[in-house]
């Protein structure tokens, strides 16, 4: 069996008469968001090892805020779990309620096909400091 015969696992969020279908966030999509928001990605791994609840439901905690303090951050994200990234100023004018919702799928879609909020976090920390040491030694 082959991938051709995979189905991504998704949810739909109705907005406006229409369904909003997103997936859980792909190696390439979590590579695209650590490119463009590594700063406010390192504050909040920061501060959600800091809280200490590596759970699912610990994640949760943070999508008020993540839609509030790093709302391009929050944007991307819907792109990338809607399937176009490009769309980014599309999920930036969803009204916060609708966002919250889908932010909310994507993190439970993302982390139970990835092993849960620890290893993405770690992954996505293997990513950033790649990225900071590329950089460096590009620099240099």
């Amino acid at each position: 069996m082959g991938l051709k015969h995979i189905k991504l696992p998704s949810a739909e969020v109705e907005f406006s008469g229409s369904n909003i279908a997103v997936r859980g966030l792909s190696l390439d999509d979590v590579a695209y968001l650590v490119r463009q928001h590594q700063k406010s990605l390192e504050t909040l791994y920061n501060e959600f090892q800091a809280v200490g609840d590596l759970s699912a439901s610990g994640a949760m905690a943070f999508v008020g805020p993540l839609v509030e303090r790093t709302p391009q951050l929050a944007a991307d994200i819907i792109a990338c779990g809607a399937g176009d990234h490009e769309d980014a100023g599309i999920a930036r004018t969803l009204p916060f309620p609708v966002q919250v919702e889908l932010l909310e799928h994507i993190i439970r879609l993302t982390f139970s096909s990835e092993g849960g909020p620890k290893k993405l976090l770690e992954t996505v920390v293997r990513l950033t400091e790649g990225t900071t040491a590329l950089v460096d030694t590009l620099k240099a």
